[in-house]
């Protein structure tokens, strides 16, 4: 059974390099999109350090929980400490979620600061889910 999610990622420690190293790790797990990667502000953390962030669509094998441990693996690969139980307020080298399932709802959770991703998403995860629907 393939799987439709939409997914954000983040980084403020070494944030173009850290992008770029997850996206090389986030390749095996299925067919990934992007959105355009923008910096913001710090959201609840005390840093002087912006965040890049991004939207992403992936369509995997790998149901929610298999696919948020292999997200974790990439995050701790690449630095974070996620037994450190303040990490998620802390600078991060890379923090990656599932946002959702795709349908209509799992845009309503996506971050003001990357509303603007959702246009260029929107059509290729509407083209995923329909390829998957067609597929079962």
């Amino acid at each position: 059974m393939m799987y439709v999610y939409l997914c954000s990622m983040g980084a403020n420690l070494a944030p173009e390099e850290n992008f770029a190293k997850a996206r090389s790790k986030l390749t095996p797990l299925g067919e990934v999109h992007y959105s355009r990667a923008v910096y913001t502000k710090p959201v609840d953390i005390d840093t002087e350090h912006d965040f890049l962030n991004s939207l992403f669509v992936i369509a995997t094998q790998l149901d929610a929980e298999v696919l948020k441990m292999a997200f974790n693996k990439i995050e701790t690969e690449l630095g974070r400490d996620r037994d450190d139980p303040e990490c998620s307020k802390k600078d991060r080298p890379m923090d990656i979620d599932i946002l959702g399932a795709i349908d209509e709802d799992v845009w309503e959770s996506v971050p003001d600061y990357l509303a603007s991703a959702i246009p260029s998403l929107r059509p290729i995860a509407h083209r995923l889910t329909e390829q998957e629907q067609v597929t079962l």
